[in-house]
């Protein structure tokens, strides 16, 4: 009777183990799995911040080569809901140096480039580090 009772107590206490077990390793693959989704959301905004940081450099390097070519660039600025863009334009005599200032909630800073008058390229784009 002894014995029969005893096995009783082991069978309970391996169904308890393997429940303990069942539940930690379930809880060890949740959180791998939600921390991977985090990791994946905070790249794709970091690659989106990225991706709009380039577009718009393209876009302003373009605006100006076409302001160039077609009339006389100018410093300016523009203001919308999600940029500020400022732009100092330089005639060194061969180039422009023009000075590019960006801010958005996301990101924030400027860069220069040096574009030559006589055939319109671009010699020079470098980023500016900030004060």
């Amino acid at each position: 009777m002894k014995k029969l009772l005893k096995n009783r107590v082991n069978e309970k206490g391996s169904v308890l183990q393997i429940t303990l077990i069942a539940f930690l390793v379930f809880t060890f693959s949740l959180t791998v799995a939600l921390t991977s989704i985090k990791q994946n959301v905070t790249l794709y905004h970091y690659t989106h911040i990225m991706m709009t940081q380039k577009n718009l450099e393209i876009m302003l390097v373009r605006y100006y080569l076409d302001e160039m070519e077609n009339s006389i660039l100018l410093s300016d600025s523009y203001d919308n809901d999600q940029y500020s863009i400022s732009s100092l334009v330089d005639n060194m005599g061969d180039y422009y140096e023009i000075t590019t200032h960006i801010e958005s909630t996301d990101f924030d800073y400027s860069f220069k480039i040096n574009i030559t008058l006589d055939s319109l390229n671009v010699t020079e784009f470098e980023y500016m580090e900030e004060n």
